[in-house]
């Protein structure tokens, strides 16, 4: 009896081992995260954006600042939106996934 107990007590122990190590390794760290989305995000300086304006491309603009820096100086056209809010109503406002945006 003490051997099945030993024998289902080793098992779960493995188990509990190993899937914790499989899921370890799917998770990625921080810096791992920023380097890949920095990989798929082109950024752009003042001049590029003002050149994008200036040529009536068609890009969105948001300005992910607080309320309070947005109402005081934006940029003309700017749409105000939460930096918290981006990931879950950015589809609302921009329904085109072919549409550049810029934020800042």
């Amino acid at each position: 009896m003490n051997r099945k107990i030993f024998i289902f007590s080793l098992a779960i122990m493995l188990a509990l081992t190993f899937g914790s190590t499989v899921q370890a390794a799917e998770y990625k760290t921080p810096a791992q995260l920023v380097t890949e989305a920095k990989s798929a995000v082109k950024e752009v300086n003042v001049d590029d954006l003002k050149k994008m304006l200036d040529t009536n491309e068609n890009i969105v603009v948001l300005d992910i600042r607080d309320r309070d820096e947005y109402e005081k100086q934006h940029i003309p056209g700017a749409i105000h939106m939460s930096r918290g809010l981006v990931d879950l109503h950015v589809e609302e406002i921009i329904p085109d996934k072919n549409t550049k945006i810029v934020l800042y």
